[in-house]
């Protein structure tokens, strides 16, 4: 009975090759095919709308951490590296480290998101 082994053979072939085409994510889109982000633009809006209000990351003193400028962000950046970036960490975190504190709104999605290519683009001051 030779024939058994040849059909166990391809049984894992074929789904060695299942795997391999099920560990592509299609949906990704390239690096050269996402927009430019600006930090001016993009990036400092949201940080002033969601992180520096009074009490927070502003201008009142009652926190360390300021995010009024470019400088100040990047404190919290590993540039080109989203996931080693303490201010990306902070806004997906699902745990009492989770920023802005409610009863304050979150970011978005779609702004999380903005700010992850702006870090993954290099984070640049433009």
């Amino acid at each position: 009975m030779k024939v058994l082994p040849f059909i166990a053979g391809v049984i894992v072939f074929a789904t060695i090759i299942v795997s391999i085409n099920s560990c592509k994510n299609n949906t990704l889109t390239p690096l050269s095919a996402a927009p430019v982000i600006s930090f001016k633009n993009d990036v400092q809006p949201l940080i002033t709308s969601y992180c520096t209000e009074s009490g927070c990351h502003g201008t009142d003193g009652s926190r360390r951490l300021k995010l009024l400028t470019y400088a100040d962000v990047m404190t919290e950046i590993s540039a080109g590296k989203p996931h080693s970036s303490n201010l990306y960490q902070t806004l997906i975190a699902n745990t009492v480290n989770t920023m802005p504190k409610p009863p304050n709104a979150r970011m978005t999605d779609t702004e999380i998101k903005t700010i992850y290519l702006w870090i993954l683009e290099g984070a640049n001051n433009n």
